[in-house]
């Protein structure tokens, strides 16, 4: 009885399910993958071509049994009026003979009047680039724009006039300007990501956008022939730069609270110095530095941190005065301009420093005491990361060591500091950091 009654109560269920309108029914099925959404088709005769009807298609060529299932199914949805419902459309692509003209009739179809949201990945063997069809300028009703491995040719002329979200990954273009007609038609963007392909054609990223919120760029360095990154975006709010291709770096314009992550080389040779007559580098590098001028949060990696070093000694760094939160990292001895970039930042409200390498001992200067000490600097975190600086092997250390060093920086200087957090490498010297006198009264020392 009891199986009887089991049975009978998923009928019911069903029933009830089926007594749903096909609407409703749809979009319930949007919610799983395509490949469950296609399995009702066997429960009954309603349920046979509904599926077709489903606002979302998700699909991985790979996960067919061959290619010719695959396009067979593909020819079937997108190419027989069903299309038109559809609103989300992923597509992982990889099949072992690339139909240009058949891959582009899917694409002209899954673009029609309704697409909200737009994934192409493009996984096809030996790098082959697939080429993606003019009508990928006119989704009048496109949110979010999702490339991987594709070729986009100049367009005649772009309505995107709702695209919110674009990702650009390893997408070639047939010219600068295909990138940045792309960029600057769509006039509600707020989120830009591009990772280029270093053996890309660009020789100019240009980003202009008046409703831009964030922009990441990310890119391997290869080699550097003038490339040049432009951004003009006011309304900007997090920006990362992760480019070591790129030799020019352009801040036209940014939001003026913005948070960044640098991570950027400007053509500066590994192990090379900034040559001190390298007047247009140095000038360029002042106009970034201004440009970032306004940030409240930043974080800068070695090899930037590096390039920076190596201009601060032939120029005073601007005022960072909107800053409250800086994470820096230093190689070798660079950390010897810790006072004077804590000084170029006098609001300076927490800030995290990561040491490469530092030396057991190390004759640097940290007489300076910079504004942000007096007032509003109240959290210092200190990494190391365990490694040994091999020049100290074949002597033993003298005079205080550099951990010591800085954490009597800190203690001794800042009136307003709350908490100092040190990392593990900081454990053999605790005692002797527990036992340094702070100035600010109620500080505490944190072993993370």
């Amino acid at each position: 009885m009891d199986g009887e009654a089991s049975v009978k109560e998923n009928q019911r269920n069903f029933d009830m399910l089926s007594n749903l309108p096909d609407s409703l029914l749809c979009k319930i099925l949007s919610d799983v993958s395509t490949k469950e959404s296609v399995c009702t088709s066997v429960l009954s005769k309603r349920w046979r071509n509904l599926w077709l009807s489903v606002p979302c298609l998700n699909l991985d060529s790979k996960k067919f049994r061959d290619d010719d299932v695959f396009v067979s199914f593909m020819d079937r949805f997108l190419c027989s009026g069903n299309e038109q419902h559809l609103e989300r459309f992923k597509l992982i692509y990889e099949v072992s003979e690339h139909d240009e003209s058949r891959f582009k009739s899917w694409i002209d179809a899954a673009t029609g009047s309704r697409i909200r949201h737009l994934i192409v990945r493009n996984e096809v063997d030996d790098g082959e680039l697939v080429e993606m069809p003019p009508s990928l300028y006119s989704c009048e009703r496109l949110v979010n724009l999702n490339l991987y491995r594709v070729f986009l040719e100049h367009p005649e002329s772009v309505s995107l006039p709702c695209v919110k979200f674009m990702h650009l990954d390893m997408v070639l273009y047939d010219g600068d300007s295909t990138l940045e007609t792309l960029i600057s038609s769509c006039p509600v963007l707020e989120e830009l990501t591009i990772s280029r392909d270093p053996n890309d054609s660009l020789e100019a990223v240009c980003v202009r956008s008046q409703s831009l919120k964030s922009f990441k760029i990310d890119c391997e360095r290869y080699e550097i022939d003038g490339h040049v990154v432009a951004i003009d975006a006011p309304r900007l709010e997090y920006m990362t730069l992760s480019d070591h291709m790129s030799e020019n770096f352009i801040i036209h314009s940014i939001g003026p609270s913005a948070v960044v992550d640098i991570d950027v080389i400007f053509n500066v040779e590994y192990c090379e110095p900034l040559e001190s007559d390298d007047f247009s580098k140095i000038t360029m590098l002042r106009k970034f530095l201004t440009g970032l001028s306004t940030v409240i949060e930043m974080t800068v990696s070695a090899d930037t941190l590096n390039v920076i070093h190596d201009y601060s000694e032939m120029e005073q760094l601007p005022k960072f005065s909107n800053l409250s939160y800086l994470e820096v990292c230093f190689q070798d001895t660079k950390w010897e301009m810790l006072p004077a970039l804590l000084e170029s930042c006098p609001n300076l409200y927490s800030v995290l420093l990561e040491f490469e390498c530092l030396p057991e001992t190390e004759q640097v200067d940290l007489s300076l005491v910079p504004q942000c000490f007096q007032s509003s600097l109240e959290f210092v975190q200190l990494k190391t990361v365990d490694g040994e600086d091999m020049r100290e092997k074949e002597r033993p250390p003298r005079g205080t060591s550099s951990k010591m060093k800085l954490a009597k920086y800190f203690l001794e200087n800042c009136a307003a500091l709350q908490k100092l957090f040190l990392r593990q490498s900081f454990c053999t010297i605790s005692n002797q950091i527990n036992s340094i006198p702070s100035r600010s009264v109620g500080c505490e020392v944190v072993m993370d």
